[in-house]
C-alpha cells in the first residue's frame, strides 16, 4: 500500500513536469516561473524494494531587493549671503568750537599789492618835505604852537603812514632807507603835549629825513598811525585836491595833486590795520572793503592826473567822495572820526 502511495505520487509530480516542459498554461493564467522540481532519488530499500526520496522543496530565496539607488544630492547652491549692512558709522561728535578771539589785525591789509599802483614813489616822496616845512611852522613860537597843537597831530600822524608807505615802496627814494627813523621821530612828536616837546620832536623828524638818525626795523603794514587823527586829515588834503584838481589849476598844480591824492591813498591803505580802533570793531571786513574803495579811487584821480586827463580826474574825484559817504553809512563819523 505503502509502495502504491509513492508511485501515485511520482507519477503526479512526472505529469506536472511534463506540462511545464511542453509549455501548457491554464487559460487566464499566468504561471508564475518555477524552478525545475528536482527529480526524486530513488532509494533502494533493503530487501530490493525501492524507495522514492522527495525532494526538499526549495528553500524560498528571497526577492532581490532592487539596490537602493543613491539620492540624488541637489546640486549646491551658494548659500545666499547676508547683505552686507554699512558699517554704523560712530555719532559724529560736533568739533569743540573755540573760543572766539578778537580779529587779529592784519599785519599787511592787502598781501601782494605793490604801493606803487597807487602811489608813486616820487609822489609820495614830495610830501615829505612838505609837511615838515608845516611842522616848522607849527612850532616857530609858542603862540603858534598853541594855535596850532591839533595841527602837529593830524601832520605828525600821518607823515608816519607817508614814511611807512615809502620804507615798504616797491620803487626807491631818497627817504626809503630813513623810513624806520622817520616813523619813530613821527610817532615821539604826535605824543607831545607841550611846546618845547612839541619842538625837540620836529627838529628830530627833519634829522630822520635827513638820514642822521639810523633806527633797524623791520617794516610791515601794521598800525602806526591814530585813526581818529588820520580821519580829520584826509578832508583836508581833499580840499586841497578838488581845488586844485580842475579847470585852469589842472595843469598848473599837478605836482601838487599828484603829491595829495598818493598822501590820501595811503592814509586809506595804511587805515585797515586800524579796523579795531573804530566803535564797530566787528565790521573789520566791512571797514577794509572801503578802505580799499577810498584808496583805489585816491589811486585812480593820481593816474588821470599823471595822464592830464581831466575828464577821467573829475570822475575819480566823485567816486572817491563817494567811498567816503559810503563808508559814513556804516561807520558814521561820529564812530570813526571825532571831525571832519
Amino acid at each position: 500500500m505503502r509502495l502504491a502511495n509513492e508511485w501515485t505520487r511520482l507519477v503526479a509530480s512526472i505529469l506536472v513536469i511534463g506540462l511545464l516542459a511542453v509549455g501548457v498554461v491554464l487559460p487566464g493564467c499566468v504561471p508564475a516561473p518555477q524552478q525545475p522540481a528536482a527529480e526524486p532519488e530513488v532509494v533502494p530499500e533493503e530487501g530490493g524494494n525501492v524507495e522514492e526520496v522527495v525532494p526538499a522543496e526549495p528553500a524560498d530565496v528571497p526577492a532581490e531587493e532592487p539596490a537602493e539607488e543613491p539620492a540624488e544630492e541637489p546640486a549646491d547652491v551658494p548659500a545666499e549671503e547676508p547683505a552686507e549692512e554699512p558699517a554704523e558709522e560712530p555719532a559724529t561728535e560736533p568739533a569743540e568750537e573755540p573760543a572766539t578771539e578778537p580779529a587779529e589785525e592784519p599785519t599787511e591789509a592787502t598781501g601782494e599789492v605793490k604801493v606803487s599802483s597807487f602811489a608813486p614813489a616820487d609822489d609820495l616822496a614830495s610830501q615829505v618835505p612838505e609837511y615838515i616845512e608845516d611842522l616848522e611852522e607849527a612850532v616857530e613860537t609858542e603862540e603858534e604852537y598853541n594855535d596850532s597843537k591839533e595841527k602837529i597831530g593830524k601832520a605828525a600822524n600821518t607823515l608816519s603812514l607817508i614814511a611807512l608807505g615809502l620804507g615798504l615802496h616797491d620803487q626807491d627814494s631818497q627817504y626809503k632807507a630813513n623810513a624806520a627813523a622817520i616813523i619813530k621821530a613821527a610817532g615821539e612828536l604826535a605824543a607831545t603835549a607841550d611846546f618845547a616837546g612839541a619842538k625837540a620832536g620836529v627838529t628830530a623828524v627833519k634829522a630822520a629825513a635827513a638820514g642822521q638818525n639810523t633806527v633797524e626795523a623791520e617794516l610791515k603794514w601794521e598800525k602806526v598811525a591814530s585813526l581818529p587823527e588820520l580821519m580829520k586829515q584826509v578832508p583836508l588834503v581833499n580840499t586841497k585836491l578838488k581845488r586844485y584838481a580842475k579847470g585852469s589849476r589842472f595843469a598848473s598844480k599837478a605836482d601838487d595833486t599828484r603829491g595829495l591824492s598818493a598822501v590820501i591813498a595811503v592814509i586809506a591803505h595804511g587805515s585797515m590795520a586800524n579796523a579795531t580802533d573804530t566803535e564797530k570793531p566787528d565790521e573789520v571786513e566791512a571797514w577794509h572793503k572801503f578802505c580799499v574803495q577810498m584808496r583805489d579811487a585816491a589811486a585812480a584821480v593820481n593816474a588821470a592826473i599823471r595822464a592830464q586827463d581831466e575828464a577821467a580826474a573829475a570822475t575819480a574825484m566823485a567816486a572817491l567822495g563817494q567811498s567816503c559817504d559810503d563808508c559814513h553809512v556804516v561807520f558814521h563819523e561820529e564812530e570813526v572820526t571825532e571831525t571832519e
